[in-house]
């Protein structure tokens, strides 16, 4: 029996096939919205937990230097900022997997006896690059006992190699920011796909932080404390145990700052979460305006077809057999709009992925699947919805009124 309503259903629609169309384009731009933009916001924050996963994801707690709130008289007692002593201190919390410190010192000149260029400048400690993510192409790094007998020797980037010295950077002598290094290891040329924090790792100058601080004592003052634990369920226990300890350190005063990488990124996920909304939202009203378009043309096909429904009627055909066969058909328009929908937002969400891809290659390209699902359900149950109506129009008609008419 349903199978003979969906043949019927399929004749009438591809006997009206330019009215049909019409009617299902805006179940079709509604369903093409819902697929598209939902795949475009997943594969924006698929991007970001990417980038930061390859820096340790969630497990990253940082530590910021802030202006205090209270303990204002006991400032002058300790040194402000974030020194290589509290990151010790730190460095005794249990649950973490590693921890490090560093400075970033802004953009600089750079000076060699023959070349000068500009370099992101930063001065850290020997666990730098391996939490940061960035390995070592060529050469050493500088170890632990380096920087804390504040050694003159540095790290540079590909680029910036490239422009001093043609590449050949080992064992050569540069000066930034006033601190004058050797030239021990050079970083990697590849392109990074994490997260930089606005330090360029192809054009940068690592020097140790106790070097820095012979030149520069403020530079406590712009460190940063990176705490990284065995596990995100470690996190909140790791806040609450520095917290103490730091502010034990600064004699009560509260100059710092945490960010919790888990915590910021469940906001990010509910950030994209309400952007997924407000696109379902606006999808939706296309759809109803579609599911306003599949009950008038619906009713439009009961008027040019109340002589069927009377023979039909008069044949042994029930109310409700009539009923169902004008629901189904309303159900078919718009499922039929819905589908192309469906696959064209499909389609157009890859190929923007592809093209972001060329522009950004660690962009992560994900189509909706859940947001497919959805528009495609949501269109058959708006021909539900807007096709009753018109369906029982039709199953109320009189079978010998009709047949006159």
């Amino acid at each position: 029996m349903w199978r003979e309503y969906l043949r019927i259903a399929s004749k009438v629609l591809r006997a009206n096939k330019f009215r049909s169309s019409l009617t299902m384009l805006s179940i079709t731009i509604g369903a093409l919205s819902i697929v598209f933009m939902s795949s475009l916001a997943g594969s924006g924050l698929a991007t970001l937990s990417r980038k930061v996963e390859e820096l340790g994801g969630a497990r990253w707690i940082a530590l910021f230097p802030s202006e205090m709130i209270k303990g204002e008289r006991k400032a002058n007692s300790y040194t402000r900022g974030l020194t290589r002593e509290d990151l010790d201190r730190l460095g005794e919390i249990p649950h973490l997997s590693g921890h490090m410190i560093f400075a970033r010192m802004r953009r600089k000149d750079v000076f060699t006896e023959t070349a000068q260029a500009r370099a992101d400048l930063v001065a850290a400690d020997a666990a730098f690059t391996g939490i940061y993510g960035i390995p070592l192409e060529r050469g050493r790094l500088f170890t632990d006992e380096e920087d804390r007998r504040r050694a003159r020797v540095c790290l540079i980037g590909h680029s910036l190699s490239d422009k001093l010295w043609d590449g050949e950077s080992l064992g050569k002598w540069l000066t930034i920011g006033g601190v004058r290094c050797q030239v021990v290891g050079q970083l990697v040329s590849e392109e990074r796909n994490n997260m930089n924090f606005g330090i360029d790792p192809k054009d940068l100058v690592v020097v140790p932080l106790g070097a820095m601080l012979d030149v520069d004592a403020n530079a406590t003052r712009r460190a940063t404390i990176i705490l990284k634990t065995d596990g995100t369920a470690s996190n909140e226990i790791v806040v609450r145990i520095a917290n103490q300890l730091l502010t034990d350190r600064h004699h009560g005063v509260d100059d710092f700052e945490f960010l919790d990488f888990a915590k910021m990124m469940k906001k990010w996920a509910n950030i994209f979460v309400i952007m997924q909304t407000i696109v379902g939202f606006l999808a939706g009203i296309a759809l109803l305006v579609g599911g306003v378009g599949v009950m008038n043309m619906m009713l439009v096909s009961v008027s040019e077809r109340v002589r069927e429904i009377g023979i039909r009627k008069a044949l042994g055909a029930s109310p409700r057999d009539i009923g169902r066969q004008f629901i189904l058909e309303a159900m078919v328009l718009s499922g039929s709009g819905g589908m192309i929908g469906v696959i064209l937002g499909g389609i157009v969400a890859f190929g923007s992925g592809l093209i972001i891809q060329h522009f950004m290659n660690s962009w992560v390209n994900q189509l909706a699947y859940g947001a497919a699902i959805t528009a495609m359900t949501v269109s058959i149950g708006v021909g539900l919805i807007f096709g009753y109506f018109p369906a029982q129009r039709a199953a109320k008609l009189d079978a010998i009124v009709a047949m006159r008419r």
